[in-house]
């Protein structure tokens, strides 16, 4: 049971660093568009980011720690390993933790969700890959 549980820590803080780089992607995209070939501009507004992007892991694994802890429980119950659950279950704990973090109806028309579920996404396909890729090394030995 405790390699289980450490494989499962390690996939879902995996999971939590994929949907953190594709939130900050957005945002790195967004900056070079703004940006218009402007150099130093760019790289400083890299710097800038840095502090936003390590708060964006931070609140992720605040808020996806109890939603992900039930899934890796289901899953291990039922003996789910199928990678299309993962990347549901992670879209639809992305749309939940946006719909906790604002709570407006207008979050749901803004294209922000399709953000957070496309980060979820990810973050489901991470853990599932983490996990598998675990697995085989502990059997391996």
């Amino acid at each position: 049971m405790s390699s289980i549980c450490t494989r499962a820590f390690g996939g879902w803080l995996a999971g939590c660093g994929a949907a953190t780089a594709v939130i900050s992607a957005v945002g790195q995209t967004i900056l070079i568009v703004t940006s218009h070939g402007d150099v130093a501009r760019l790289l400083y507004g890299i710097v800038l980011l840095l502090i936003p992007s390590a708060a964006v892991l931070v609140i992720t694994c605040l808020l996806t720690a109890i939603p992900a802890a039930i899934v890796v429980w289901l899953t291990e119950e039922f003996q789910i390993r199928d990678a299309g659950f993962f990347a549901c279950a992670g879209a639809a704990i992305g749309a939940l933790s946006i719909s906790v973090l604002i709570r407006s109806p207008a979050v749901w028309t803004s294209g922000l969700v399709c953000l957070f579920v496309a980060a979820g996404f990810i973050a489901g396909l991470t853990y599932w890959f983490v996990m598998r890729e675990l697995a085989a090394g502990e059997h391996s030995m």
